[in-house]
């Protein structure tokens, strides 16, 4: 395959900052053209990860390109922490356009790929243009080649890791790539890692099918250089020791993260995360839960899995070992339950299992296909659809085989499954009839989450940048009389962004970090761990004060984007219109609701945290120059959208 390497700069490994592969690779996939050049050109702005995916983006994505079309830019990061000594640092992240929104898209992932990606010699990844036939990118001590993949395409993720990792005749060999849900351009496609870590949200498993690129593979054994080493070892041994001391890191070990956190009885199961029936309530019935909650389900639970550098774990080893749904394979989720039980009202464990399993094979991402699956079986349930719509399945609540048909057949667009596969939103402007209505969706983008009973929860959900996704603002506590009330949910949002930043950037895994700072809501206090290992290892001026301003500088820039590319403004910040206007109907919480007068008043104080413009939610030139974003404001005010 025709390919040109060159190198922007003078020497790879003289530029070679600590704490970083070194280099950033571009790779024009119509021409099949790769330019190198040095991680040290945007490390000192935005650390790395997510920060520099972004940048790239906004300064170079061409707000007329649909996010299916060539010139949509797609990109894959690590921060500076992965692949080292520092706990819970394996995070990948992917940026683009969102499929679903034509805004910020953004996904990330754990897993071992991230690590052997640093070891390769390279942070982050900038694909452009389309592939002629499908390919693969090959990572390798230094060197990156574009291979054929047409002996790849239409495999799952499974397999393709499988064939990949044969071929180099080596299993040490990590894999991300996308199943046969990216390749047919399903807008819930995700990217899978290490066959069960999902990148999920934004379409980007679809954007990357656009492209023709149905995976990268890394081996690598290139060191990463620490600048202070005992200055770095102590921030280490200092982060694990207080790892140790918290109580549920050996529960995590033992039973991993759903088995601790959704235990029958769990307030986890009552506080509205998990939509019943297509949102119809946030009340499950309590026989139901018992037999899917986290101490029931641990029959099918063989050992807990740790991604690299984590000195926890918490995915665990699924097996059904027997049976119509005899299936083996890592991952089952607090949020499986939600796809593949609660929403879809199926309380039997082992389809659900399935479910799951099968959605990481195809490269679906649960959460977003669940929406529209669920959405089908209401709009069943009201006659809106019938058998002769739905390939003859009977969408009836509790189906587990009708919800497994579709996710077959919505990953392969087959039959109903092509009626479905553009999301909830098109899908239900194309029934019409009405069922645009409970068709949950923010900014065009299929969600998830319950929004009605945990307020912090809900209100980070709505404004998140990524539009409905609950890592990138939600905050929760698991006391009833914190998480009902909106006392500081503003402040504490505003604060979470921040944070959620930093982690990005550096890396970090968000699950675990709350075993830094021994608290259910996102603290800054673990951003201060964070804050001294990647100042002793990169040897930059990254305090606590000037990550975290980082950290909301990269919150504003995708905010930026968003206006830019999607357009949205403060009308654009509000639930779906089921969970703005129905109340909770069952349960504890029977007539929880969302104020809408309260929903205002925090938007307000929300924005003014941001020092953006209350009325119409975009960006102020006062507000962008605070952040040293003069050239945001710029390119905003030349657009037309800086207030």
């Amino acid at each position: 395959m025709r390919q040109v390497l060159r190198l922007r700069g003078k020497g790879s490994e003289a530029m070679k900052p600590h704490g970083y592969g070194g280099k950033v690779i571009r790779v024009d996939l119509t021409t099949g053209t790769l330019i190198e050049e040095p991680t040290e050109k945007y490390a000192r702005d935005w650390v790395g990860g997510r920060g520099i995916n972004e940048w790239i983006l906004f300064n170079e994505l061409d707000p007329e390109c649909g996010p299916l079309e060539p010139e949509n830019i797609f990109t894959i990061g690590v921060g500076p922490l992965v692949g080292t000594l520092s706990p819970f640092c394996s995070r990948v992240s992917i940026d683009t356009k969102n499929a679903f929104t034509g805004g910020v898209g953004s996904a990330n992932c754990g897993g071992h790929f991230g690590a052997e990606m640093k070891y390769a010699g390279y942070d982050n990844l900038v694909f452009t243009g389309r592939s002629e036939k499908p390919v693969y990118l090959w990572l390798c001590d230094g060197k990156a080649e574009l291979r054929d993949a047409s002996h790849l395409w239409g495999l799952t993720t499974w397999e393709t890791e499988k064939r990949i990792r044969t071929n180099e005749r080596d299993n040490e060999v990590r894999v991300i790539g996308i199943g046969q849900a990216g390749e047919n351009l399903v807008r819930s496609a995700c990217v899978m890692s290490d066959r069960a870590k999902a990148a999920g949200g934004s379409g980007v498993g679809a954007v990357m099918g656009s492209k023709n690129l149905k995976a990268v593979a890394a081996k690598g054994s290139l060191p990463i250089t620490v600048a202070d080493p005992e200055r770095f070892i102590k921030a280490v041994d200092a982060a694990r020791a207080k790892v140790e001391t918290f109580p549920k890191a050996k529960l995590y070990r033992k039973d991993g993260y759903y088995g601790v956190e959704s235990y029958y009885g769990s307030p986890a199961w009552e506080a509205g995360f998990r939509p019943v029936r297509n949102g119809q309530d946030a009340y499950w019935e309590p026989e139901k839960i018992k037999k899917v909650a986290g101490d029931t389900i641990k029959k099918y639970r063989e050992k807990i899995l740790a991604c690299y550098g984590c000195p926890v774990g918490c995915m665990p080893w699924m097996n059904i070992p027997d049976g119509p749904y005899a299936i083996k394979g890592e991952g089952w989720w607090n949020n499986s339950s939600n796809s593949f039980c609660t929403r879809v009202d199926v309380d039997e464990p082992e389809p659900a299992i399935m479910a799951h399993l099968l959605t990481n094979q195809y490269g679906l991402d649960g959460d977003n296909a669940s929406v529209v699956i669920s959405w089908a079986f209401e709009a069943y349930e009201k006659g809106l659809l019938t058998k002769d719509d739905t390939d003859g399945l009977e969408l009836t609540w509790g189906n587990h085989d009708a919800m497994l048909a579709l996710i077959h057949k919505l990953a392969h667009r087959e039959g109903f499954g092509d009626f479905l596969a553009d999301g909830v939103k098109v899908a239900s402007e194309k029934l019409g009839k009405g069922s645009e209505y409970f068709a949950l969706h923010i900014k065009g983008q299929d969600t998830v989450d319950g929004v009605r009973i945990s307020k912090g929860w809900g209100f980070g959900i709505v404004t998140s940048p990524a539009a409905g996704r609950h890592l990138r603002g939600a905050t929760h506590s698991f006391s009833p009389e914190k998480f009902r009330s909106w006392d500081g949910v503003a402040y504490k949002v505003h604060m979470q962004e921040q944070f959620k930043g930093v982690v990005d950037m550096t890396g970090t895994c968000l699950y675990n970090n709350g075993l830094l700072s021994w608290e259910t809501e996102i603290s800054p206090k673990s951003a201060q761990y964070f804050a001294e290992l990647t100042s002793s290892l990169t040897g930059m001026d990254l305090n606590y004060e000037r990550l975290t301003l980082i950290g909301k500088k990269l919150h504003n820039l995708e905010k930026a984007i968003n206006s830019i590319h999607g357009e949205f403004t403060r009308d654009d910040d509000y639930p779906p219109k089921r969970f703005w206007e129905e109340p909770v109907k069952s349960g504890p919480y029977k007539g929880e609701n969302i104020d809408h007068e309260t929903w205002e008043r925090t938007l307000d104080e929300y924005y003014s945290l941001h020092g953006w413009d209350k009325t119409t939610g975009l960006q102020t030139r006062k507000g962008l120059e605070e952040l040293e974003l003069s050239v945001v404001a710029d390119r905003l005010a030349d657009a037309g959208i800086l207030k």
